[in-house]
């Protein structure tokens, strides 16, 4: 028998374009990262706060709630999300986007929403029960969306995910049945989410969710980062996710525009503290502080004090603060509401936000100094944080 020969062809110039017309095809999303692609966030929704805008996003003026991705704040009851989120719902409309509003503890109201200057005719009001009927819904309307090619156009609030049922909950409910639920509602919110990330993405429509939170009943010691309905699915699934705590401001350490009025009692606002337990756009686990007034509302500035001094850009000793250069500021409370001050302090903490809070390149660990293997861990820690993936999260029992 003869012995077949083999050929090979000569390669020819190699055009990667050509290789990248198949991904095309099959897939019209596809891009480059400096052309528009889904993973690049190009806009962002002010919370109303400088510094609950600069955990989130890392940016104090320009950041907040990010298009096209999932945000989660998860609280106790009064801690300000509903608050919170009536400030991005008005500052969204500014931006000329329209709003839904999936609401399942009836926490907004028509004329309070007004009054915080939200235009209400065009909010469009979802009352909604099952996490199944809430994900349904906003697939079926974010499809019509891209089908409609508008992208960026909406937000979609979801207030809150705690207080929503499973279908299978539902059920069992309307049978009179008592047996214990066996994870359909961690399930059935891991659906959601899904949904709602890779939605939002396509359609770059951000979606702002609020839930509650609470102590791990296992855990032999009280947690940092409490547990919230939906599981380990409801923190890493979003981009990110806040968890939010208070503690109440007395008549007599309130300032002085903001005091008792007639019938209050006790508190005139409340301070709110949130940890950034999930962030994929900046670091997470970092700690802000807001002021809520129950007179005058979020207070814009509160919290710039305590970053301005961990920065180094302004030096406390004692109840007194003075300028790096020796300059003398005073008590706080000479300098608290001086906005030309803080608006001149914020460039400068911005450029110190730009500098710690993001995450560290395989360049930047090297010009640090870092050896290459601490160089190359560092590098894939923040690639496995940009790449967690809903299936590696596991199913709540």
């Amino acid at each position: 028998m003869a012995r077949m020969k083999k050929t090979m062809e000569t390669p020819g110039e190699f055009n990667i374009d050509d290789a990248f017309s198949v991904i095309d095809k099959l897939n019209p999303y596809a891009t480059f990262l400096d052309d528009g692609a889904l993973s690049n966030i190009t806009d962002f929704i002010d919370t109303g706060s400088y510094t609950l805008n600069a955990q989130i996003s890392g940016k104090l003026v320009d950041g907040g709630i990010p298009m096209g991705r999932v945000t989660m704040l998860a609280g106790p009851s009064q801690t300000g999300k509903s608050y919170i989120v009536q400030n991005v719902i008005r500052n969204a409309q500014k931006k000329g986007l329209h709003v839904v509003v999936f609401d399942t503890e009836n926490a907004i109201d028509g004329e309070g929403a007004k009054r915080l200057g939200i235009d209400i005719s065009k909010v469009k009001y979802v009352p909604t029960r099952s996490v199944e009927e809430c994900r349904n819904i906003i697939q079926q309307f974010l499809d019509k969306i891209m089908e409609m090619r508008q992208k960026g156009k909406v937000l979609i609030v979801i207030d809150s995910l705690a207080n929503l049922e499973s279908e299978m909950q539902l059920n069992r409910m309307a049978k009179d049945n008592t047996s214990a639920d066996m994870g359909s509602f961690a399930k059935a919110c891991k659906s959601l989410l899904k949904t709602c990330t890779r939605m939002g993405a396509f359609t770059n429509t951000p979606i702002l969710i609020t839930n509650h939170i609470y102590d791990d009943p296992a855990a032999m010691f009280t947690q940092l980062v409490k547990a919230m309905p939906g599981g380990r699915t409801a923190v890493y699934l979003p981009t990110v996710t806040l968890q939010l705590s208070r503690s109440p401001i007395k008549p007599e350490e309130a300032w002085e525009e903001d005091k008792l009025t007639v019938g209050q009692k006790h508190q005139v606002g409340v301070i709110l503290k949130s940890l950034s337990v999930k962030n994929r756009i900046v670091k997470p686990d970092i700690a802000v502080e807001m002021y809520l007034s129950f007179n005058n509302g979020l207070d814009r500035y509160h919290g710039l004090k305590d970053l301005a001094v961990g920065f180094g850009l302004i030096v406390q000793g004692g109840a007194t603060y003075s300028l790096p250069d020796g300059t003398k500021l005073g008590y706080f409370k000479n300098f608290r509401t001086n906005k030309q001050f803080w608006d001149d302090m914020i460039p400068k903490i911005q450029e110190k936000i730009d500098e710690e809070w993001n995450y560290a390149s395989y360049k930047e660990a090297v010009e640090a100094n870092l050896s290459d293997e601490e160089a190359a861990d560092l590098e894939q820690t923040v690639s496995n944080e940009e790449s967690i993936e809903s299936n590696d999260i596991p199913e709540e029992n």
